[in-house]
């Protein structure tokens, strides 16, 4: 079995057409059809059901596919392993961000992964945990940086805190309920969650139980940053959000911080990767590039400061 037959027939799956998947690898039709096929007579079983809509996998194809493409990221991040420890500036480099990371780490971070591979492919994800480690799992990803989860991941991922913080109430500048000063004024307010830091009781319903407070009603759940410091900024919904958020460029003029008695405590941001494989030297680099800034971001915020840039 030969690595392109593997990355040709994962191809084929995902594009769903032989006509497609050609196009895709810059091969020709007759080429991977002939490659799909000498993989298919190795394994001695049809992989994919073959109509004039295309080509769609059967059930042994489906059972295949998945092995098939962490064996076909594996041997590809091989490759580019081996090709930057030769010195190479180029390679692949694949990470998922939460928003907390995205907003506050990634900006300055990539100018100095930049500078040591400049002909590097960076391919950026923004989600959720449970979104995102199937991808780490399965190899399409390098790393994770997100919230700590609430429940161990097992030993197949290892988890690295990376940044500590506090959380805060957050809403638009002006808004009505800008001078309240406890919880208590907000039981009533309009929330939206963010799904970050885990269930619904970890990010909202803990914080008011604790301090035996009735939960607040909150029926918006927003998991894209922009659409979030959309509508925090153009309405009245209040969020409880990282309180480094607020010196970000992107909210710092739109977003304000409730100036409440409270102290809310806050999960990690962790750096999570997959515990039996070692980053290429590109993804390291770009996990380091991070951790730098987090650091950095840190020691501003102690010293009373924002971000940088």
């Amino acid at each position: 079995m030969k690595f392109n037959q593997l990355r040709d027939f994962v191809a084929v799956a995902r594009a769903g057409s032989i006509h497609q998947a050609a196009r895709d690898l810059g091969l020709s039709q007759p080429a991977l059809t002939k490659s799909v096929r000498q993989l298919e007579k190795e394994l001695g079983t049809p992989l994919f059901q073959r109509t004039a809509q295309g080509a769609v996998l059967n059930e042994m194809g489906r059972r295949f596919l998945r092995r098939a493409e962490v064996a076909a990221n594996e041997l590809s991040r091989g490759q580019d392993e081996v090709s930057q420890l030769l010195g190479s500036q180029g390679g692949r480099v694949a990470l998922a961000l939460s928003a907390t990371p995205s907003l506050l780490f990634l900006p300055n971070a990539l100018k100095v992964f930049r500078r040591s591979y400049p002909h590097a492919e960076v391919r950026i994800v923004e989600g959720l945990l449970p979104v995102m480690l199937p991808e780490l799992r399965d190899s399409q990803l390098d790393f994770v940086l997100a919230p700590e989860p609430a429940k161990s991941l097992g030993s197949e991922f290892a988890v690295s805190p990376m940044f500590g913080h506090r959380r805060a109430v957050v809403c638009r500048k002006g808004h009505p309920l800008g001078g309240a000063r406890s919880l208590a004024e907000l039981v009533d307010a309009d929330w939206v969650l963010t799904g970050a830091a885990g269930p619904r009781s970890s990010e909202l319903d803990d914080v008011f139980r604790s301090r035996e407070l009735p939960v607040p009603r909150a029926d918006i759940q927003c998991e894209s940053l922009m659409a979030l410091v959309s509508l925090l900024a153009n309405t009245d919904l209040i969020a409880l959000l990282p309180e480094p958020w607020l010196v970000a460029n992107v909210t710092a003029e739109l977003l304000m911080k409730l100036d409440l008695d409270d102290e809310i405590g806050a999960p990690a941001i962790c750096l999570i990767q997959r515990k039996d494989l070692p980053l290429t030297p590109a993804a390291e680099a770009f996990s380091n590039a991070l951790h730098r800034e987090a650091e950095y971001l840190a020691t501003r915020l102690a010293d009373g400061f924002g971000s940088r840039g």
